[in-house]
C-alpha cells in the first residue's frame, strides 16, 4: 500500500465522508483494514506496536475474502461458521478475534493472532474446513492475505505502547 488515508475520510481541508460512504470507497479490501484496525479488543490492542517497535509486540491478521455462490446467503454461512468453524480456530494458538464481514463484493472472513503462525494456521484450517463443509458455497477459492499489525486507534486512543 503506498498511501494511507484517514479512516473517517477527512483530511486536511476535506469534508468528513459519512461512514456509508467511506465504506463504499475502501471496498472489501479497505473494509477488512478499518475493522482490523477499529475494532480489534483489548488484547490485541496492547499485543499491537506503533511503527519501529519489536515484532515480538505484534498482532497479526488473516484475511480472507470470498466470493458467494448464488442462492447462499450471509444468514447461512454465518450460522454454518458459528456451529463449525468458530470452535476450531478458537482453538489455535494465539487466537484473539474473529469477523465475518459481509461486503458488496462477498464476505470477508477476519482473524486475529498473537503470532504469524496462529494467523497461517487458521489459514490452513479454514481452507480445509470449507473443503469439507461449504462445497459449492463460494464460487472459487477465497483471496487470503496475512499481514501484521503495526498501527491501530480504537475511539481515538492510539494503542500499542505500554501504558507508563
Amino acid at each position: 500500500m503506498d498511501s494511507v488515508e484517514n479512516f473517517d475520510g477527512a483530511s486536511p481541508g476535506s469534508p468528513a465522508l459519512s461512514r456509508r460512504s467511506a465504506m463504499l470507497r475502501l471496498g472489501g479490501g479497505g473494509l477488512a483494514v478499518l475493522l482490523a484496525t477499529s475494532l480489534v479488543p483489548a488484547a490485541a490492542q496492547e499485543a499491537s506496536p506503533m511503527a519501529g517497535m519489536p515484532a515480538a509486540g505484534r498482532a497479526y491478521l488473516a484475511i480472507r475474502q470470498y466470493q458467494l455462490a448464488p442462492g447462499h446467503t450471509i444468514e447461512e454461512l454465518a450460522g454454518l461458521v458459528e456451529s463449525g468453524f468458530m470452535p476450531i480456530v478458537k482453538q489455535v494458538p494465539g487466537y484473539q478475534a474473529y469477523f465475518l464481514v459481509e461486503t458488496g463484493e462477498g464476505v470477508i472472513s477476519i482473524s486475529v493472532f498473537a503470532d504469524q503462525s496462529g494467523a497461517d494456521e487458521s489459514t490452513r484450517r479454514a481452507a480445509d474446513w470449507v473443503q469439507q463443509n461449504l462445497a459449492g458455497f463460494f464460487t472459487g477459492p477465497p483471496t487470503v492475505t496475512i499481514g501484521s499489525v503495526w498501527l491501530h486507534d480504537v475511539g481515538g486512543e492510539m494503542s500499542g505502547t505500554p501504558a507508563p
